[in-house]
């Protein structure tokens, strides 16, 4: 029986889920109501554990309804997994200015945004420290970010016996995580639907957590 650790990268798979599928429409919308142990149940044997689910996230930073409808669907998803034992990392969104250069007309346009910091950085560090530890026989990297490439390495090199299997959001590529993890693997309808949330959920309060209604259809 092996040691299972999940590392889900939050945003990068909430922005699969939320494209313009290429078959048809918004298909994925009704699992982003998602239980990421389970998701990460999926992608082991059945002899396994999952032991540790890691999910790494932050609350978007928008102001007005849509910002904050946002935030609030994104609490009750919290919500739920914390109380399913699934362990947060925070990272934040940080106020920017960016450039948008034009051809015709020639022009430059300047507008605000925001950018969603510290997420990836989290993610190598919490890989490298559990491979110092020796903490897992197998990791389920729940990703199609690249920039991890670096800290899978490392990870590698401390515990070449602990195997690293990327899990790449649906109708995503990560060709170059294929290159240095031991397996890749991607995520189907199948896993999504098996991970879903009830529409209403119990906690071990005994409070009940409803779905969101925009994402129950």
């Amino acid at each position: 029986m092996g040691k299972a650790v999940g590392l889900v990268d939050g945003f990068n798979l909430y922005h699969a889920l939320d494209s313009r599928s290429r078959y048809v429409g918004y298909r994925y919308h009704r699992y982003k109501w998602i239980d990421y142990r389970k998701l990460c149940e999926q992608f082991v044997p059945a002899a396994d554990t999952v032991n540790s689910v890691y999910l790494f996230t932050a609350y978007n930073a928008w102001e007005g309804n849509t910002g904050d409808s946002k935030r609030r669907r994104h609490a009750k998803l919290i919500q739920v997994n914390e109380d399913r034992g699934v362990l947060l990392t925070w990272g934040y969104f940080r106020p920017v200015t960016k450039t948008c250069k034009l051809d015709v007309p020639r022009a430059a346009i300047q507008y605000d945004t925001f950018e969603e910091k510290r997420t990836d950085v989290a993610i190598a560090v919490r890989l490298v420290a559990l491979a110092y530890q020796k903490a897992y026989d197998r990791i389920l990297l729940v990703t199609g970010d690249s920039d991890l490439i670096p800290s899978i390495e490392e990870a590698k090199r401390v515990h070449p016996a602990g195997e690293i299997v990327n899990v790449v959001p649906i109708e995503r590529r990560a060709e170059a995580l294929k290159n240095v993890c031991d397996l890749q693997m991607h995520m189907k309808v199948r896993h999504l639907a098996a991970s879903r949330l009830p529409d209403t959920v119990v906690l071990k309060s005994g409070v009940l957590v409803h779905c969101p209604p925009e994402w129950t259809a």
